[in-house]
């Protein structure tokens, strides 16, 4: 198995840190054979290669930290002097100097490694002012020989720096782009408003430890207007604010917000003042579009995530409820029996076909029918109650699952009850009508399933039309209970 220690960096960037550090330690250790300038003491030999080890191991630890310090701004330019100066020939530590540059370069800041290059261009001529005679000819500070290299060294710096800043981004746009592409990829597996929300706010916090200085408010509007409710990289008081109009003002934000000076208030599907849902990333400095960008897409992903939840609900709700009475159709009312049969509880099924509803239809049409059906559902509906469950099989057959009843009486008396609730007229458009119902009563016993519960609640429906409609009939009983 390979040992960490052998591994190589995952990132782009840390791979050319890892080959910068390493190739500019080489070549620090290897200008140690051109320590001990003839004209030199032994003394400032000994001065000159201490110095230059230093150098080496600076950049172990700079590259051990992953970062550089402000001490180090003044303290490697004098190094590279001392070690320059220290040389048989000083000219040979502008390696020093590019060497250093170049490292230093991919770990610095924008600012501290501003602060660096004068040092790093003032190394070789301060070097050389120190030296005696380089070989058998005096060289000055500012001959042209030495100044020539301050343009190279320059040069090199600014390369490194701008290679550094584009490979930084380019990994960093690949990491944010995996980043959203997981979030994708999560968000198309859930089902539940709540899990959307908690996968959306977690990638907006990568997002903003992904890039220092951003801050990302989202506010959700209500009746009462507009509540942040998600603030990371702001301050936490900023949680529960409410903007005193329809949508705050980057004004308004860059006097609340300390230091945040660049703000993006986005209304995610339309304007900011009337969205229901409002996102506003912030700055110290200028946000690039990139990342704005990068924010509204994870919102717009949220929200694709959460109507497309919602579009499931209502297809699911959609394929196990009867479009016109809203009550479950047979397979979702079944899928509840059996439920409630397996529970070993009491449970009665009712089957109940109206008397009389084609003559409604045929006098007074097919509209005055439906609108009867919904009357009726909802009488159903209300005896159902809370433990019961209320269904719609198709044409006027309805159905009841009754639980948790005390006895077969209590059971054929709310039988008795709904029989005689769904004779009352209905007052419908076309004028009031009155229907019958034939109700046939079934109870679960051991060994009996589904499928013949539902059997025997219909041949005892069968039974009570036979008997003279409009009255109840409880299977394997052959009392009729009229109404």
């Amino acid at each position: 198995m390979r040992r960490e220690w052998l591994s190589l960096p995952a990132g782009t960037v840390d791979r050319a840190r890892l080959a910068a550090a390493g190739i500019g330690g080489l070549a620090m250790i290897m200008q140690l054979g051109q320590v001990g300038n003839a004209m030199r003491s032994v003394a400032f030999g000994r001065l000159a290669a201490a110095a230059l080890i230093t150098l080496v191991a600076l950049v172990v630890l700079i590259h051990r930290r992953g970062r550089t310090s402000w001490w180090s701004v003044p303290v490697i330019p004098v190094l590279v002097t001392v070690a320059a100066a220290g040389l048989k020939d000083p000219l040979a530590g502008t390696a020093l100097a590019v060497t250093s540059l170049i490292v230093c370069s991919l770990y610095d800041t924008n600012r501290r490694w501003l602060a660096r290059l004068p040092g790093a261009v003032a190394a070789m001529p301060a070097a050389v002012a120190i030296s005696p005679d380089v070989v058998s000819q005096a060289t000055s500070w500012h001959s042209p020989s030495v100044l020539g290299l301050i343009p190279q060294i320059i040069l090199m710096g600014v390369l490194t720096r701008a290679f550094y800043v584009g490979l930084r981004r380019q990994e960093r746009t690949a990491v944010r782009d995996a980043t959203l592409a997981r979030a994708g990829r999560e968000l198309l597996a859930v089902t539940d408003d709540a899990q959307i929300r908690e996968i959306g706010e977690r990638t907006a916090g990568e997002l903003v430890r992904m890039h220092p200085g951003v801050a990302l408010l989202i506010a959700y509007r209500d009746a009462d207007g507009l509540t942040v409710s998600f603030a990371p990289g702001a301050p936490a008081e900023l949680t529960g604010w409410r903007p005193a109009g329809p949508a705050p003002t980057p004004e308004e934000l860059s006097a609340l917000v300390a230091g945040f000076r660049d703000w993006h208030v986005d209304g995610l599907g339309g304007e900011p003042e009337t969205t229901p849902v409002l996102m506003v990333v912030g700055g110290r400095r200028p946000v690039p579009i990139e990342v704005v960008d990068a924010f509204r897409s994870l919102s717009y992903q949220v929200m694709l995530a959460g109507e497309a939840v919602q579009a499931r609900v209502e297809l699911d709700y959609r394929a196990h409820h009867d479009h016109l009475t809203g009550l479950p159709t047979r397979a979702k009312f079944l899928r509840a029996a059996g439920a409630a049969v397996a529970g070993g509880g009491p449970v009665a099924l009712l089957n109940i076909d109206l008397d009389g509803f084609k003559r409604v239809n045929d006098e007074h049409g097919h509209a005055a029918g439906d609108e009867l059906l919904v009357a009726i559902a909802g009488r159903i509906a209300a005896a159902a109650g809370r433990q019961g469950v209320a269904a719609r099989f198709g044409g006027d057959e309805f159905a009841l699952l009754l639980t948790g009843f005390d006895d077969v009486d209590a059971v054929l008396r709310q039988a008795r009850e709904l029989c005689a609730d769904l004779g009352v007229p209905v007052g419908l458009a076309a004028g009031t009508v009155r229907v019958g119902a034939s109700v046939g009563v079934a109870l679960a016993e051991p060994g009996v399933s589904v499928t013949d519960l539902l059997r025997h609640a219909d041949l005892a429906m069968y039974a009570a039309k036979a008997g003279g409609k409009n009255r109840v009939v409880r299977y394997g009983v052959t009392e009729t209970i009229a109404v």
